[in-house]
């Protein structure tokens, strides 16, 4: 499929930024600046940058903890997005969540669940705002492989097929439920595109280190599902690089695969060279917009750590019992 040059270069931004910052948090994390854990991503950008491509001003996003860099892409601005991360008021809610509960309304982002899967039911009751103002937008839910065997996940999935709504369900397939591979967990290998045929949805399976694969699968799905025919499936197959959560030993797998994925199957270096093979992109725009994004990123990060936290009496404020 052709695409513009401006196309491209724009997903590839997408894809650098998402990566950096990643990196920036584990950084971060490591020299204990951040409050709580981390939960890597790095790897998994081309599954959601090649889904959110085709969003548009007015869709809903309930995002996962992993690529939590997602909120950046759909409009978190840095400012709030590290306020939040490192526990300041100038966060999406003045701290009080931090990496895992990052949300922005006005973007669409519904926030974030510490429960994995347990949050299926708001991007279907998203998507019937969606219906009942008659609007031509949808509402994306992104699940890891593991929190698909949830219940919550299969409630959400039959309430929305039942009143076709339209919500795309997006699983990013790593391969492991923390420690448990997919396949010790899950009866058929596309733990959510082999089960989408029970809720009468389509499904598409694309390769989640490849972006335009991703766009591609996940353009045709989203058209449907914004065209009334009702919610559908994107199954994103990626591999987790680092461990579940920052200090992760990784025992429970074999180094050699991950080094293999990560030097074959990365898709940010390998999108950056098809583009330079093409002539769409040079060795120095590229270092010049790692420069630029790594200027912004940590100018954003001085004045999130200069900003005031919040004190013991405010803790509570907006907490609803």
């Amino acid at each position: 499929m052709k695409y513009e040059n401006d196309f491209l270069l724009k997903l590839y931004k997408d894809l650098l930024e998402t990566r950096l910052l990643e990196i920036k948090m584990t950084d971060l994390y490591a020299e204990s600046r951040v409050p709580g854990h981390i939960h890597s991503g790095t790897g998994q950008e081309a599954a959601f940058v090649g889904v959110l491509a085709t969003r548009k001003p007015g869709d809903y996003f309930k995002l996962p903890h992993r690529v939590v860099s997602s909120a950046y892409l759909v409009g978190d601005p840095l400012d709030t997005f590290f306020g939040e991360i490192l526990a300041k008021k100038t966060g999406n809610s003045g701290g009080r969540g931090g990496i895992n509960h990052l949300g922005r309304l006005c973007d669409g982002v519904l926030g974030m669940s510490g429960t994995l899967g347990c949050d299926a039911a708001i991007p279907v009751g998203a998507a019937m705002t969606i219906e009942a103002e008659g609007r031509n937008n949808v509402a994306f839910f992104f699940v890891g492989d593991g929190a698909t065997n949830r219940g919550p996940v299969y409630e959400a999935m039959t309430l929305a097929a039942d009143w076709k709504l339209p919500v795309v369900f997006v699983c990013i397939n790593n391969g492991f439920a923390i420690s448990t591979p997919i396949t010790y967990a899950s009866p058929v290998p596309n733990v959510m595109a082999d089960k989408a045929a029970g809720f009468n949805m389509p499904a598409v399976i694309v390769d989640g280190t490849d972006v335009l694969d991703t766009y591609e699968g996940a353009s045709k799905i989203v058209e449907g599902v914004r065209a009334g025919n009702g919610p559908a499936v994107i199954e994103c197959k990626c591999y987790r690089w680092r461990g579940h959560f920052e200090g992760d030993q990784c025992a429970y797998r074999d180094q050699s695969v991950t080094e293999k994925w990560m030097q074959e199957r990365d898709c940010v270096k390998n999108f950056e060279q098809d583009l330079v093979k093409q002539g769409i992109l040079t060795d120095e725009q590229i270092g010049k917009m790692r420069q630029d994004f790594d200027r912004e990123m940590e100018e954003a990060i001085a004045r999130a750590e200069a900003a005031p936290e919040m004190t013991a009496d405010e803790i509570y404020d907006f907490l609803y019992v």
